[in-house]
């Protein structure tokens, strides 16, 4: 996970490792016993006491001017140059598994995601940090017995340049700061393996973007926190279709298709540990015609001992247009209508706990691991215009996970879905009886993910 973000990102605590922040866990867990339940408050907040920099966690220690002179004297070697960075440049990253079950597919197992970080403290006020991505074992990949190219992204890749904590300058692919999932996303800290469904196509997670702007932290006393950031990017294009929202609309990290660079940004506020809530937006002209995309997003999380709540909602507003003005050859002048609005959410709860009586048959050394129970309902409308079976989904979601130590997660998820039906029938909600029917636009349980997610 990328540095930058608040200390909410997992269920404990975050803690600086390699300048991101990665989830620890650093006293018991909440036990399941007859007498009651834990309470993760006070581990929270002696976790947090030393916690004084969550912006920027990377050691600030000053460094050594003639080793720093030496890594740009053109009279050295490249290995030479290499070595002299080694004392502030670190390695790490995490990897995801899965095997999937459902109605209408082949049962299968594939490697979803394996990312590399790489981060480097480049001088006290200046530091680089990088995220590469392989999906699905990248290149070659399999699909119909033939083996074609794979995916090999680099999804985030800033350098920043630190005035203070509350001013940050940051230039690079940046993660785009509409809500919190696409922030957070990284498959190690979440509760359940697949990502909300509003949350894959109106905020296309993982949304990055080539551009510049600014970050940073205000702490207002009291346990009161504010974190911003704000960016100017290339932004979308027109390639904005029901069913798959701005997923395909995604910017370019070398062009933009128009004149005008789109703006995005979010405000948390933070009244304790534990509790946050932001607001976050983007707008940008998708078209050459002057066509504009505006979203808002709301986004809160809430965390009570074993219980934690969090969810967000998210509109679009997009001004009318075609799926055009690409190359004269290019396929993807489909002049299909553009939606003009679009809505979607989820809610989640999880519950974190300990069974005592299992436990005492564990190794001594996974005493501190912990069970998660989830549940999370969402849903999204990528035509608010229309109802269409691909653009209309609702979702529910039941999720049990394991975690030996906070850096190593087992997950089991049992998913049940709906769908729209005609252009006049949408998609059923969950206590609503289409939904568990296939007639009337439901699915009977229809997918089981098993998956393992590690951080390295």
């Amino acid at each position: 996970m990328p540095y930058g973000f608040t200390h909410f990102a997992c269920r404990r605590v975050l803690v600086p490792v390699f300048g991101l922040l990665v989830c620890s866990s650093v006293a018991a867990a909440p036990v399941l016993d007859i007498g009651g339940l834990g309470d993760l408050n006070d581990r929270d907040a002696a976790a947090l006491a030393g916690d004084s920099s969550p912006l920027h966690p990377a050691s600030a220690a000053a460094l050594n001017a003639d080793a720093f002179a030496g890594r740009v004297d053109k009279n050295v070697t490249l290995s030479e140059r290499a070595a002299a960075i080694l004392d502030r440049t670190t390695i790490g990253g995490y990897g995801e598994h899965e095997f999937l079950w459902g109605e209408g597919e082949t049962a299968h197992f594939r490697n979803h995601r394996y990312v590399i970080f790489v981060y480097s403290q480049i001088s006290k006020r200046i530091s680089t940090a990088t995220e590469i991505e392989f999906e699905f074992a990248g290149s070659p990949l399999k699909r119909d017995g033939s083996l074609v190219p794979g995916e090999v992204l680099l999804e985030f890749s800033v350098v920043d340049f630190e005035i203070n904590p509350a001013f940050v300058l940051r230039a690079g692919v940046v993660l785009m700061p509409v809500g919190t999932f696409n922030l957070r996303h990284d498959s190690p800290t979440r509760d359940l393996g697949p990502r909300p469904i509003a949350y894959t196509t109106i905020v296309p997670t993982t949304w990055f973007e080539s551009g510049v702007g600014l970050l940073g932290k205000l702490d207002l006393g009291d346990g009161h926190r504010l974190t911003y950031e704000a960016y100017t990017v290339n932004g979308l294009d027109a390639r904005i279709i029901d069913g798959f929202g701005l997923r395909p609309a995604r910017g370019s990290h070398h062009e933009d298709n128009n004149n005008d660079q789109a703006v995005t940004g979010r405000l948390a506020w933070s009244p304790a540990l534990g509790y946050e809530l932001g607001f976050s937006g983007y707008s940008g002209e998708y078209n050459q015609r002057g066509g504009r995309v505006v979203l808002g997003n709301l986004d809160f999380m809430a965390r009570n001992g074993p219980l934690e709540v969090i969810g967000e909602a998210v509109i679009a507003n997009i001004d009318p247009g075609f799926v055009e003005g690409f190359a004269p050859s290019s396929p993807s002048n489909s002049r299909a209508r553009v939606p003009e609005g679009m809505f979607g959410f989820y809610a989640q709860l999880n519950y974190h706990f300990r069974v005592s009586p299992l436990w005492r048959l564990l190794p001594p050394d996974l005493e501190d691991s912990v069970l998660t129970a989830v549940l999370r309902y969402g849903g999204k409308d990528t035509d608010t215009g229309n109802f269409s079976a691909d653009g209309d989904a609702r979702r529910l979601t039941l999720g049990l996970n394991y975690r030996p130590i906070e850096a190593f997660v087992w997950k089991f998820d049992f998913q049940w879905n709906s769908h729209g039906v005609d252009a006049k029938r949408g998609a059923p909600e969950f206590w609503q009886s289409g939904f568990w029917d296939h007639r009337k636009g439901g699915a009977l349980p229809d997918r089981l993910a098993f998956s393992v997610a590690y951080l390295f």
